[in-house]
């Protein structure tokens, strides 16, 4: 969910950068990269619950103007990870523990469904790549590697969902999960 551009060094060349910055928006609309930038900051807590973002302060810290930034809210309030309230600005949404209770209820119904899906029908392929992951967070737990056994077990639930195949299934399995980061 971060784009090339977040990910650049700032000692590559000019020509480099931009170069990168082109290929970027070549890949990606200039309103959905911005909106994967702000993803991210919530996503590594830079920007946390409850707070207020403007979109010139955003627009000046991405570099962009302030209508790739408005529409990256109404993208990222779509998904649920802000709340636009009228005449106050945008807040990066806080989720009452009822509502996060709620979404942990609807994964556990869909990953019983997806799990139920995978004893029938999974490739040794797909069950040795999950194997290869529930290793590696083992060990990411044995040396105490918050940070690595998080991204496996996204990865993790990730693959178990996606090899169930069912793209409905898939896109709300990630909105839930986006809501929850």
């Amino acid at each position: 969910m971060t784009t090339e551009l977040a990910h650049a060094p700032a000692s590559l060349s000019p020509s480099v950068q931009a170069s990168a910055t082109i290929s970027m928006l070549q890949n990606h609309s200039l309103t959905g990269a911005v909106q994967q930038e702000i993803e991210r900051l919530i996503n590594v807590g830079e920007l946390g619950p409850g707070d207020k973002l403007t979109e010139a302060a955003l627009a000046e810290r991405l570099g962009v103007s302030r209508g790739p930034v408005r529409e990256a809210f109404r993208v990222l309030e779509e998904a649920g990870l802000v709340q636009l309230e009228k005449n106050r600005g945008v807040f990066v949404r806080l989720i009452p523990l009822e509502e996060a209770l709620e979404i942990f209820d609807l994964r556990a119904m869909m990953e019983a469904h997806v799990g139920s899906t995978l004893a029938t029908n999974a490739t040794e392929q797909q069950l040795s790549y999950l194997k290869s992951l529930v290793l590696q967070m083992e060990s990411a737990v044995k040396t105490e590697d918050e940070a690595t056994y998080y991204r496996l077990n996204i990865e993790f639930h990730e693959a178990m969902v996606s090899y169930a195949g069912n793209q409905k299934l898939i896109s709300l399995y990630r909105k839930l999960t986006r809501e929850l980061s």
